[in-house]
Order: structure tokens, then C-alpha cells, then sequence
């Protein structure tokens, strides 16, 4: 028996059998294990995607996409949860942003997202931690604030203004409309009528300060064309002197002489719609180029045409490139249907031009610039008006540069 289970032990294939059923073992544990780690590692990163996801859903569900600010239906949990706790004085904030619009017009969609995030950033640094700023529109922001009496709501409104009127243009300067309003007794009671005041205070504040918010965009929108779009301020002063001596030259109402000053002042205010790489170009631009800056008159009178204070201009400014023969842009009337202060404002343009240092041409002198004035008359330029101009330029009643 001894010398059998000796010879077994001396047995080179046993040992080999044992020393693989060990390495085979030693493997399907090491797999089993690589196995489950992975399988621990793939259940907790598709856990995760989970978590993220249901993160993500309820930030959606609760959060304006735009600006990251609360939205609708935030504030309506918001003010569920409210009623049934004690957070009176309880206040809120309406605010409107006054430049949206004719941002997304002039500038287009995307540089009014900008401005309407810039403007909920500011909004949101200038409340209380418990405070909620939610966006239920497209320019309207509410803010709900528990504990929060009069005086608070009002210092914050402050500084909300405050900061906003500070914001750097970029292209202009954002305004926005604020009301707030306060209530003491029960939230649930008197949430919609405490909105409602608030609402009706931020109207009568974008009321009562409209025409100053709208002198505020224009000067934003002037100081663009001049920074960024090629367009000299001397040359428009110029424009202006020269139209306000020919409307007196010519008898103009008053009012018509500062039609025509104002139409000389903004005649190219569109242009701050159009790209800035179009105006530095130094060769011809090609066909796309050129239908892209003939839209600045288009741009120019809806600017123009959001104001009671400048809207009567607005004709003047969409027609300043039209042609006596019809051949102008961007509607191709034709002699009278062309609007006067159009046809006058043209003929004083082009002698300007003509006469003053261009990039892209020689200066003309004045019997140079009549000359091309005359031969162009009855095509691109009103002939009776082209003769009253040559005539007081002739006989120098005309100055061709601003009065001091």
C-alpha cells in the first residue's frame, strides 16, 4: 500500500493535474472577481447616469432653459409652500426688459438671449438668499420674496436699476421695467391681486420713463455705429448743419427742418444691425455681402419706428437709398413717390461724401461734386431739387461744413 501511495506522489502527471486544477481555481476566481467589479463598476456608473439624469429632468422641469433662472411652474410650487408657512411680510418684483425687442431686431435673437441672461444674473445677485427670481415670459422675470417688508423690496428694486444702468453695452445698453408690492395678511388670499399691482407699477414705470429709455437705446446704438461701424461722427454733423441751411433755403416748417436734421443725424442707424466685418472689408464685397448691408434702411425704421418720439422719420430713413429712376433699394420707388425729406436728405449725403476724405475713392472738388451731381439728376437724384442745391452752392449759401 505504502509503496503504491508512494508512487502516486512520485507521480509527475498527478502533480501536474493538481498544480492546473490550482491555476484553473486561482483563474475562475480571478475572473469572477474581474467579473463582479465590473459588474459593481457598470451598475454604479449606470446609477449614476440615472441620478444625473433625474437631476437633469427635475432642473428642466423646474428651471428656465435660457437664463437658469426658476421658472412658471417653480413659482406656482413656490407659493404652495408658502401659504403654509409663515412668510409674511411677503413682496414681490415684476420686472419687464424694455430693450428685447428691438435687440432681437436689430441685432438678432441670439444677442437678445445675451442681454436677457446679463439682465437675470443681475437680478439674481441683487436679492436675498430665500428670495426666488423665476421667468414666466419672454422678457418678464418675477421675483417672490417672503419676510420681506416694503422698504426691502424697494431698496432691492433700487439696486437692481442701479446695476442694470451700470451694464456695459455690448451692443446696448439693456433697461428694464420694475414694479413691486407688499401684502401683511394671508398669501393665499391675495397672491393675484398683490401681482397684479406689482404689474401695474412696472407698467406705469416703463411708462413714465419710455422716451428716457428710448434716448438712452438710441445714444447706445449712435455710439455702436460710430465705434464699430465706419460711420463719422463729423460726417453726420455735417449732414445735419447742411439739411437744416437747405430746409430754410427752401421755407420747410420748422418741424420739417427738424425732420430732415433728424433723418441726417440717423439716416444709417440700421447699419449696427449689419456684421462690423463688412465695413472694415477692404475689397469689393461679393453679391451676399452687398444684399446683407442693403438691409441697414430696412433695420434702420424698425428701430426708429418703436418710438412715438422718432417714428415720423421712419419713411425717411427706409427710403434714403431710393433712386429718382427707381433703380434704388429696397423698395425701387420711383421720382415723387420717393418721400421729399428722402430726396432732399440723398442729394446732401452725396456731395458730403463726395467732398470729404474717403477710404475708398479720391476726394472730389465742388465743381467736381456738381458736376457728378448734375449728370446723375433725373436718374439717381430729384432734378428740381439737384438744381436748387447747385445754385446755392454756386453762390456759397451753402455751407459744406458744420456751424460752430
Amino acid at each position: 500500500m505504502s509503496l503504491q501511495k508512494q508512487s502516486l506522489f512520485e507521480n509527475t502527471y498527478f502533480w501536474i493535474g493538481v498544480v492546473s486544477f490550482v491555476l484553473l481555481l486561482i483563474i475562475i476566481i480571478i475572473v469572477i472577481l474581474v467579473w463582479n467589479s465590473s459588474l459593481q463598476a457598470a451598475v454604479k456608473e449606470k446609477t449614476q447616469a440615472i441620478e444625473e439624469s433625474k437631476k437633469e429632468l427635475m432642473f428642466k422641469t423646474y428651471h428656465d432653459e435660457l437664463t437658469g433662472l426658476y421658472n412658471r411652474a417653480y413659482m406656482a410650487e413656490m407659493l404652495k409652500q408658502l401659504k403654509q408657512e409663515n412668510s409674511l411680510p411677503f413682496s414681490i418684483i415684476v420686472a419687464d426688459l424694455n430693450a428685447l425687442k428691438i435687440t432681437n431686431d436689430t441685432f438678432g435673437h441670439e444677442t437678445g438671449d445675451q442681454m436677457l441672461i446679463r439682465v437675470s444674473e443681475i437680478i439674481n445677485e441683487n436679492i436675498n438668499e430665500n428670495h426666488v427670481a423665476c421667468r414666466i415670459g419672454g422678457d418678464e422675470i418675477v421675483v417672490l420674496m417672503p419676510s420681506t417688508d416694503e422698504r426691502e423690496a424697494n431698496d432691492i428694486v433700487g439696486k437692481i436699476q442701479k446695476a442694470v444702468l451700470a451694464a456695459k453695452e455690448d451692443p446696448i445698453k439693456p433697461l428694464i421695467a420694475l414694479g413691486c408690492a407688499t401684502i401683511h395678511g394671508e398669501v393665499n388670499n391675495s397672491f393675484s391681486s398683490l401681482f397684479k399691482l406689482a404689474e401695474d407699477r412696472m407698467y406705469a414705470n416703463k411708462m413714465a420713463e419710455s422716451d428716457k429709455n428710448y434716448d438712452r437705446i438710441i445714444n447706445s446704438i449712435k455710439k455702436n455705429l460710430y465705434e464699430n461701424k465706419n460711420e463719422s461722427k463729423e460726417h453726420c454733423k455735417r449732414l445735419v448743419d447742411m439739411c437744416r441751411q437747405m430746409g430754410e433755403i427752401l421755407n420747410l416748417e420748422k418741424n420739417d427742418i427738424e425732420s430732415l436734421a433728424l433723418l441726417a443725424e440717423l439716416h444709417d442707424i440700421g447699419k449696427v444691425g449689419i456684421e462690423k466685418e463688412l465695413f472694415l472689408k477692404e475689397g469689393a464685397l461679393t453679391t451676399e455681402e452687398w444684399q446683407k448691408l442693403k438691409r441697414h434702411p430696412e433695420l434702420g425704421f424698425k428701430i426708429v419706428s418703436a418710438s412715438t418720439k422718432l417714428s415720423y422719420i421712419g419713411k425717411g430713413i427706409f427710403a434714403h437709398h431710393e433712386r429718382w429712376d427707381g433703380s434704388g433699394y429696397p423698395q425701387g420707388l420711383k421720382g415723387e413717390e420717393i418721400p421729399f425729406i428722402a430726396r432732399l436728405f440723398s442729394i446732401v449725403e452725396a456731395y458730403d461724401v463726395m467732398t470729404h476724405e474717403r477710404s475708398y475713392k479720391p476726394i472730389f472738388t465742388k465743381e467736381m461734386a456738381i458736376q457728378e451731381l448734375r449728370d446723375n439728376s433725373d436718374s439717381q437724384f430729384d432734378p428740381s431739387l439737384v438744381r436748387i442745391f447747385v445754385n446755392h452752392i454756386n453762390n456759397a449759401s451753402l455751407a459744406s461744413t458744420p456751424s460752430p
